[in-house]
């Protein structure tokens, strides 16, 4: 298991000279710190969030599985890679590969047979610890009876054909970030 090590580290880095939790939330905190950098005291708005992992999905066909959904930060519908926060269990962050697992089920309603891990990266460091865990999962298969959605999703199941990615890539619409990241690894990664 994982402890949320992302914060220990925040809270016991040796930089922080004070710290003011502005908001505690659900899945992030706001905190206002006060920090020794390089001999220089500066003030920072830091957010800390659960880490979360990404799924990029092949059908037996060859088809990539997307969910397409509203995200109310930027008021749009986009088009992702099926993804979600890792939980917290016990105080413990679980492991991300049964976190993908359970998310490529709630939102897919499939599963896979085969899963490889191509990477993690840091969403947006200047002001936010979220790290993002990707993986590839292959040979999927239906499953009758899939774990349920989350009550706040509405998600639209999207199959695509690799030409069809690619003009999407070319015309900017998609648009996630851990998207576009893990579909470049795809492409440069392809035999």
């Amino acid at each position: 298991m994982l402890t949320d090590q992302s914060k220990i580290k925040f809270q016991n880095s040796g930089k922080v000279v004070t710290t003011e939790q502005i908001f505690n939330g659900h899945v992030l905190d706001l905190y206002v710190n006060k920090m020794d950098i390089d001999g220089q005291i500066v003030e920072r708005e830091l957010v800390h969030r659960h880490p979360g992992v990404g799924v990029l999905a092949f059908t037996p066909d060859e088809k990539i599985v997307f969910v397409k959904q509203y995200r109310p930060a930027v008021d749009e519908y986009l088009m992702e890679m099926p993804a979600g926060l890792i939980d917290l269990v016990e105080g413990e962050f679980e492991e991300p590969l049964i976190t993908a697992k359970r998310e490529l089920e709630e939102e897919t309603a499939y599963q896979a047979a085969n899963w490889e891990k191509i990477g993690e990266f840091y969403v947006s460091p200047g002001a936010l610890d979220e790290k993002l865990h990707l993986y590839v999962a292959t040979d999927l298969v239906r499953v009758d009876n899939p774990l349920p959605q989350d009550e706040d999703e509405q998600i639209e199941l999207i199959e695509l054909e690799k030409a069809e990615v690619l003009n999407l890539l070319k015309t900017n619409q998609i648009k996630d970030a851990k998207t576009v990241i893990a579909l470049q690894y795809w492409l440069l990664n392809e035999e």
